[in-house]
């Protein structure tokens, strides 16, 4: 009897470091998925201000043309 009840205390001691491992990496994913979308918000920013230098630029060659 004594052996199933080691057994029941080791399975739920890996079964709680299960879970605690599955909320750190729930952290983590909310983490990197944060930072992705103020990435892509970044790349979106640029991107703009690039297409309005290429504008401007586009403006400038055609009137010294």
């Amino acid at each position: 009897m004594a052996m199933s009840l080691d057994i029941l205390v080791r399975l739920e001691e890996k079964i709680d470091r299960l879970l605690a491992y599955k909320e750190q990496l729930e952290q983590e994913c909310k983490r990197l998925n944060e930072e992705k979308d103020s990435l892509v918000q970044e790349r979106e920013f640029v991107s703009q201000e690039l297409d309005r230098i290429l504008s401007r630029l586009d403006f400038l060659d055609q009137e010294s043309s």
